[in-house]
């Protein structure tokens, strides 16, 4: 009896042993503990306490199979093999510090870039929070960097809210740039503000970071237009002009005058009527000009060009029959609409020892011509 009891003693300490490795070490081995736990509950009741008679060599079978079982299925391999869960985990945990480390000097180096920008920025996230750099703190006039959109919208004057609004809600995927302009309270008083911005999709979020600057229109000639800035412009076309004729070199004049701008001063302010002047002037010289150094004001709303290359002269002959936007130029700062009227004087100059007085007089009588509510278009070209 001793003979079989140490023996079983022995196959049930080595038993235990390989399944106890088998959970701790390979994370299984469940079929396996429910052998042993059967088979130390059949060698008690039936070889040590004798409760119950049963055949030894069945007893001894199964005894013997289930060992057999968990160690063939038994993967050596585990003894040796490491833990590597909490290194992983320590690993990972260092990789995240460095990261958020790396993160944090990202950010801060971006923040610190932004301060060098000469324009304020501001972004808006997709829970209507917006954030925004110091320089668009002084141009809105804001008090905090962080804070709601509707503080924002009303922040700005109640007249300017909707066309804001207007103007994000048709970004789209497609398009998603937008600009507008409206006007913000700074120290008591509304100024203007150009904004140009963009809608960023990224997971199922929608952002917008937009570009502010302020729109200086409060004091006449200042504007955000260098083209409004001209002085002594009188004798600066005469220059022009004498030059050249003394190059020899053919050249269209052109005076134009925006008839409607005083009543558009009167309406809405001289910043408005100063802002869409500028509109149009940049409008005109992108389609026209190589550069604004051929355009002078003559007066508050009369102006002059001069166009030395054919092809540009061509194109603005042809405008101007076809109508369209230089003869009904719209445009909308905020809330305000308005359109501008203009009437062109218009003389081509292939003869170079006429006075260059006499040919601006010339010019001034083409666009009064042109102005005169007989005259049925918007022009008036001297043949």
């Amino acid at each position: 009896m001793w003979e079989w009891f140490d023996r079983y003693v022995i196959l049930f300490i080595v038993w235990f042993l390989l399944v106890f490795l088998k959970k701790t070490k390979a994370k299984k081995g469940d079929f396996d503990l429910f052998l042993f736990v059967v088979a130390l509950a059949a060698y008690v009741i039936f070889h040590r306490l004798a409760l119950a008679e049963l055949p030894l060599e069945y007893l001894e079978l199964f005894y013997f199979a289930g060992f057999l079982y968990t160690l063939l299925m038994f993967d050596i391999k585990a003894l040796f093999r490491r833990d590597m869960t909490r290194e992983k985990l320590k690993s990972l945990q260092k990789e995240h510090e460095e990261l958020k480390d790396r993160s944090e000097l990202l950010r801060r180096r971006f923040i610190a870039m932004l301060d060098l920008v000469d324009e304020g920025i501001v972004f808006r996230t997709d829970d209507n929070r917006m954030f925004g750099t110091e320089k668009m703190l002084s141009v809105t006039g804001m008090d905090d960097h962080e804070f709601s959109y509707e503080e924002f919208l009303s922040h700005l004057h109640s007249d300017d809210r909707r066309a804001y609004e207007e103007a994000i809600s048709k970004c789209s995927k497609k398009k998603p740039e937008y600009q507008t302009h409206y006007r913000v309270k700074k120290d008591g008083v509304y100024e203007w503000v150009k904004e140009n911005g963009m809608r960023m999709d990224y997971d199922r979020r929608t952002m917008y970071i937009a570009i502010v600057r302020g729109v200086n229109v409060r004091r006449y000639p200042k504007t955000d237009v260098d083209m409004l800035n001209r002085l002594n412009i009188d004798q600066s076309l005469l220059e022009a002009l004498q030059k050249y004729n003394r190059n020899r070199e053919p050249y269209s004049l052109v005076l134009f005058e925006l008839a409607n701008i005083p009543r558009i001063n009167e309406n809405y302010g001289r910043d408005i009527g100063d802002l869409m002047m500028g509109k149009f002037l940049n409008k005109l010289v992108y389609h026209f000009l190589r550069d604004a150094d051929v355009v002078f004001r003559l007066s508050g709303i009369r102006f002059a060009m001069i166009i030395h290359d054919h092809r540009k002269y061509e194109m603005l002959k042809r405008a101007l029959e076809q109508g369209g936007e230089l003869v009904n130029f719209s445009m909308s700062f905020g809330e305000v609409k308005e359109s501008v009227y203009p009437y062109f004087g218009i003389q081509h100059i292939d003869y170079f020892d006429e006075p260059v007085d006499e040919i601006l007089s010339r010019g001034h009588k083409a666009l009064n011509i042109a102005l005169d509510d007989n005259t049925p278009e918007n022009y008036f070209i001297i043949k």
